[in-house]
């Protein structure tokens, strides 16, 4: 419901945003279920670790015993009462994306409705999109979550916030680039119109907001250090932190943000699927996976599963979430790559499983707009129904500020999709992008077996800071 009423939001006008902020912010970020939850994930923060784990087991006994009652995908698995969860969690199969968009009927729970769930998208490197459903109540969980990562840097409820998100731009044609959000209390910034002139202005607008954090992709987050580095500018208030997700973070990425901008850099891990979520501490940029959120599993090379207590080992995450039960994601591979450091924090005391260089499926690939501003192609995952009718999509660029959308067409395609499609780009990049679309047969892959988000052909790079 309140996912409904946030989409509801953004479509209101200026004068109807503004009575939000009359709203406690505790019922704007989901109400009993936010509140609930960041209760308990403070209560739970420093448990040792035998008691998150049988934590942990009575969550995936439940998950396991409702997927197998409920959802068709599982419905001739049995459960063993006389073995662990843990053991019972070996007896499902590894599924991935392509698993679920292939069987997307039998992995919804037959209880599920429109009345307590609601329909999501999410793209990726693939740009094979996947639509799924979440429980209403996953949007008031995952803000407990994420409100829980950002008190670690001393956020405190209602902070000011300026945010570098891919979110709508109303009148995006009128080249304005910044709006306020109420429900966050968020002054929000295009990341993609981020000029050497219109960084100017940004600047201005968050000197006159006065925020105390950024919050935003990476890549958005370097070019704005980078401006204020290059102009040599001190026109920029002191902020207690910098909150980056989404993207992958490259070496000395981080080391330049904190110098640049004077400030500490968090960042946290996690998807729209709802299977992971981890975060830095107030200590370490190494990754704390929440054991409250799911079960973490980390995929060898040869198929097994490698011991948490294998620390140096690489692996990919595969997750079990415990918050929807609408779609229950179980011992789903997130195509997200990560070292193991082993269990617990010495310097926080927080006794959860330990993560490091973390490689996603966003790779941090950049568009060229005709002002020469670098646009992140992780903004552009479409959280809508334009790909509805699309097989696959892949961006291409060769010039600046022109982009090629090539497109394989499902028989259900029509010259109506052109326009949804090309008119909701648009909503996001504003005019410093010329789009096209291009019809294909066939997507080609790399190496490995996976096709590109992007194809860019322009000599771009985001090192030489």
């Amino acid at each position: 419901m309140l996912e409904k009423v946030y989409k509801l939001f953004r479509q209101s006008p200026d004068s109807i945003r503004k009575l939000m902020c009359l709203v406690p912010i505790e019922y704007r970020l989901g109400g009993t279920e936010f509140k609930n939850q960041l209760e308990f994930i403070q209560k739970t923060d420093k448990l040792p670790r035998e008691k998150l784990i049988k934590f942990q087991e009575k969550e995936l006994s439940k998950v396991l015993k409702h997927a197998i009652k409920n959802v068709p995908y599982y419905n001739d698995l049995k459960y063993d009462d006389s073995r662990s969860a843990f053991d019972n969690l070996l007896k499902f199969p590894i599924i991935d994306k392509e698993t679920v968009q292939e069987n997307i009927d039998q992995f919804r729970s037959i209880d599920s409705s429109a009345y307590n769930a609601y329909y999501v998208t999410t793209g990726g490197t693939s740009g094979n999109t996947l639509g799924f459903y979440l429980d209403n109540s996953t949007y008031g969980k995952e803000w407990a979550f994420i409100t829980s990562l950002w008190q670690r840097a001393g956020y405190s409820l209602g902070d000011k916030i300026v945010a570098f998100r891919g979110v709508d731009f109303k009148d995006s044609g009128k080249n304005k680039f910044w709006q306020l959000n109420t429900i966050y209390n968020a002054l929000e910034l295009s990341p993609f119109q981020m000029s050497d002139e219109n960084l100017r202005q940004y600047l201005k607008r968050i000197n006159d907001y006065k925020p105390l954090f950024f919050h935003g992709y990476p890549s958005a987050l370097t070019i704005l250090a980078k401006y204020v580095k290059s102009t040599n500018s001190h026109n920029i208030p002191k902020i207690k932190a910098v909150f980056a997700g989404s993207e992958n973070i490259y070496p000395g990425q981080i080391e330049f943000i904190e110098k640049a901008l004077q400030t500490r850099f968090f960042s946290w891990y996690g998807q729209s699927e709802k299977v992971i979520l981890a975060g830095e501490c107030e200590h370490s940029h190494s990754y704390h996976v929440f054991p409250q959120y799911g079960y973490t599993e980390i995929l060898g090379e040869d198929g097994s599963m490698i011991p948490w207590e294998n620390a140096g080992e690489r692996g990919e995450l595969v997750g079990t979430g415990f918050m929807n039960m609408s779609m229950p994601f179980i011992r789903y591979k997130t195509g997200d790559f990560a070292t193991i450091e082993g269990w617990g924090c010495k310097e926080c005391k927080r006794d959860y499983p330990m993560i490091t260089d973390v490689q996603g499926r966003w790779l941090q690939e950049m568009i060229v707009g005709k002002s020469g501003a670098l646009i992140s192609m992780t903004a552009l995952n479409m959280h809508s129904d334009i790909f509805d009718h699309v097989h696959q999509y892949q961006f291409y660029q060769d010039t600046m500020g022109e982009l090629t959308l090539k497109v394989i067409k499902k028989s259900s395609y029509a010259e109506a999709d052109n326009l949804k499609i090309i008119k909701e780009i648009a909503r996001k990049l504003g005019n410093d992008v010329t789009v096209r679309i291009e019809f294909i047969d066939k997507i080609p892959r790399t190496q490995s077996g996976k096709s590109r988000m992007l194809i860019q052909k322009l000599p771009i790079s985001l090192r030489d800071w």
